[in-house]
């Protein structure tokens, strides 16, 4: 099955991780059309491009079967996002790569999360699933006009499962709202731009 590049969020560097890190050289920059290409002749479908670390904002996807191909390009064709997008953080998703305004849970800082007083809002996301690499909504659109202090983490799922298993968490993307040490809202799955605002709204309710 083939590799899929998101060349709507893609920001087309010729730098790009797929370049570096194909041992058969299918990645390449296209000078003429200013994009990264790919010639699947030398693809081998080993991955490497599809890792976190090769492309951080999940551009590069992998379609395991030819159902899958088809949400992949539905769900891009749908994606109203842009390469501006990258800089900003995202429900659902990887961080984004400037310096994130959620705090990333790890062992080390997750029970202290946990007794902290207050708002606090967790993003759970995980790679391997598709809705966590397809598409996103800008925690910006969730949080408009929120005036009650709220604090934001996320929570990478594949990494530290125990974590996310003590939250309860068993469906990827999910945001979960904890008032000191409570739940108090639950967000599950896919969530498109269109519901962002009902979604704002809901939290505006809880705060």
């Amino acid at each position: 099955m083939p590799i899929i590049i998101n060349h709507n969020l893609c920001d087309e560097a010729p730098e790009c991780g797929g370049i570096e890190v194909c041992p058969n050289g299918a990645f390449n920059f296209d000078k003429k059309k200013k994009r990264i290409c790919i010639d699947r002749s030398k693809c081998t479908e080993c991955l490497k491009c599809t890792l976190p670390d090769c492309c951080p904002v999940g551009c590069i996807l992998y379609a395991r079967n030819t159902q899958e191909e088809k949400r992949i390009r539905d769900r891009i064709k749908e994606d109203p996002r842009t390469a501006k997008w990258l800089w900003k953080e995202r429900y659902g998703c990887q961080p984004a790569k400037t310096t994130p305004k959620a705090t990333i849970l790890t062992t080390s800082n997750f029970e202290a999360m946990m007794k902290k007083k207050g708002y606090k809002l967790i993003d759970i996301w995980h790679y391997d699933f598709l809705d966590c690499r397809a598409y996103s909504v800008l925690f910006e659109d969730l949080l408009k006009g929120i005036k009650a202090k709220i604090v934001t983490y996320k929570l990478d799922a594949q990494k530290h499962p125990g974590l996310a298993k003590i939250l309860k968490i068993n469906k990827f993307p999910t945001l979960t709202i904890m008032e000191d040490q409570n739940e108090i809202w639950r967000l599950e799955g896919l969530l498109k731009k269109k519901s962002a605002a009902r979604t704002n709204l809901e939290i505006k309710k809880l705060l």
